[in-house]
């Protein structure tokens, strides 16, 4: 089955093919590194490292690149006010901000270049679109792209003239040909990085780096563009004027955007508004994933369909947790199972589990072709979890299986781990720190299940109450017996 991509430029559900066959080249804008990240920057790293993970796993060859604009207004004014150089400020927040994406399981982007890096390639794009008539120097240094001057503007945002006006960082000077034009340089100020231009010192504007790193990694035409839905407009608009008026190219076939954490804003459940920075309503994403661990943070990142707004709340973490569980638990069921099953001949062979698993596995990979629909991936990985214990549940003391049996338990278990990890979701042991205090968790409702077995519901009662005391509570589900903090 082909795999189908929701293009934001046209509003549908496309047939994906890239410009050169089994390659794609995927570009996707990251964080601007002024301040601790927050879970909208990790939900938006998680969508993009999945569509990542499924594509290679469809055979393609992906050169994957994701950008840090470490030249920004808001760095510089967060550097003045905290008193440390810019470079130091941005480069501490980009350093915990890959640290955070290691613990949520995203792999490392072929690329991850800085906009400071790349000035020269900035300076050169800037200079071929003042010769090609799209951009103009004001006086005092500054460039400044003029939006008439390419007919399409607003193409992607699907916005009028007067609704381009609304919303974007546009900076009033009267010194612009039009008020929608949108500076490439910007000329130095004291204090401020700057660097020799041919208009003079000065530094990139917010829209141009990508343009340009996007060129100098990756070509003129891109595969794939993402970011966050927040940046349809201005910045991706601006991306495409900036690009396709030097090139005469296509920026992206696919334009894909991943959809907004939101938190409540009100009483009612319907008032939400976007976790932002600029807004004070941000939970940081490191101290999120050292409360809940970054397993259960990206659990809840792919629960939703990546292009879903998803309201954050603590219940959908702890349920995020619980079920990331329950899929834990199936797989070490499953590995119990072909462990302690005697094999005989003549014994069960598992034939409806193996069609089980197949099944999932085809409705797992139908679902991620059609727009990376992880919900449906998860369902199909919860049904197979389903059947192992229904399973384990009628397997007595005496369980027994043929050799093709031992064969069809292994390949669940095989079946349950890779598909999960091309959703980033590790079911195997947890290591480090938090991983160790995981696993001592199942060994003691481990313990509790073995002294119900033996009829010693005292001590069974006993680990329940301990651990309830220790903020862990347990629930006894058909499935299997799962936890979560309280």
């Amino acid at each position: 089955m082909a795999i189908h991509i929701f293009n934001t430029l046209t509003r549908q559900k496309e047939e994906f093919r890239t410009e050169e066959p089994g390659k794609v080249r995927m570009y996707v804008c990251g964080v601007t590194p002024y301040a601790p990240a927050h879970i909208g920057h990790g939900r938006s790293a998680v969508a993009f490292d999945v569509v990542r993970r499924w594509l290679t796993y469809r055979g393609y060859q992906v050169s994957y690149v994701y950008n840090f604009t470490d030249v920004e207004d808001k760095i510089i004014a967060a550097s003045q006010e905290e008193g440390i150089p810019w470079k130091e400020l941005a480069e501490r927040y980009t350093e915990s901000y890959l640290s955070e994406l290691q613990a949520l399981a995203v792999l490392p982007p072929t690329h991850m270049p800085r906009a400071s890096e790349h000035i020269e390639q900035i300076i050169a794009l800037v200079q071929r679109l003042v010769e090609k008539g799209h951009a103009y120097v004001l006086e005092g240094g500054d460039v400044a792209f003029h939006v008439p001057s390419f007919p399409e503007y607003g193409k992607l945002s699907q916005r009028d003239l007067d609704q381009q006006m609304v919303g974007a960082r546009v900076e009033e000077d009267l010194r612009k040909r039009d008020p929608r034009d949108f500076f490439l340089w910007k000329a130095a100020k004291p204090g401020e990085p700057s660097w020799e231009s041919p208009w003079g010192r000065g530094r990139p504007g917010w829209h141009i780096e990508c343009s340009a790193m996007s060129a100098a990694y990756l070509g003129e035409v891109l595969d794939i563009h993402g970011g966050g839905s927040d940046l349809i407009f201005p910045h991706h608009e601006n991306e495409i004027a900036q690009s396709e008026a030097c090139t005469g190219k296509p920026l992206a076939r696919y334009w894909m955007h991943n959809g907004m954490v939101q938190v409540a804003a009100g009483e009612a459940e319907t008032e939400a508004e976007k976790m932002a920075k600029s807004l004070g309503n941000i939970t940081g994403l490191g101290e999120t994933i050292g409360r809940v661990g970054g397993a259960a943070l990206r659990y809840y990142c792919v629960a939703a369909h990546y292009r879903s707004d998803i309201t954050f709340d603590e219940k959908s973490l702890e349920q995020a947790a619980a079920a990331l569980e329950r899929l834990r638990i199936g797989k070490q069921a499953v590995d119990r199972l072909a462990q302690r099953a005697a094999v005989k001949e003549g014994a069960p062979g598992l034939s409806d589990l193996r069609e089980t698993a197949a099944r999932a596995r085809a409705d797992f990979e139908e679902a991620m072709d059609d727009d990376f629909s992880t919900p449906r991936a998860l369902a199909a990985l919860h049904g197979l979890v389903g059947a192992v214990n229904r399973l384990a549940a009628g397997a007595g003391a005496d369980f027994a299986v043929s050799e093709e049996g031992r064969r069809a338990l292994l390949e669940t278990g095989e079946t349950l781990s890779s598909l999960a990890g091309l959703l980033g979701l590790n079911l195997e042991a947890r290591g480090g720190a938090h991983g160790l205090e995981e696993d001592l968790i199942q060994v003691l409702i481990e313990v509790r299940q073995q002294a119900r077995a033996a009829g010693q519901y005292g001590l069974a009662d006993a680990v329940r109450e301990r651990l309830a005391e220790l903020g862990i509570l347990l629930e006894d589900r058909p499935e299997g017996t799962t936890w979560r903090r309280g």
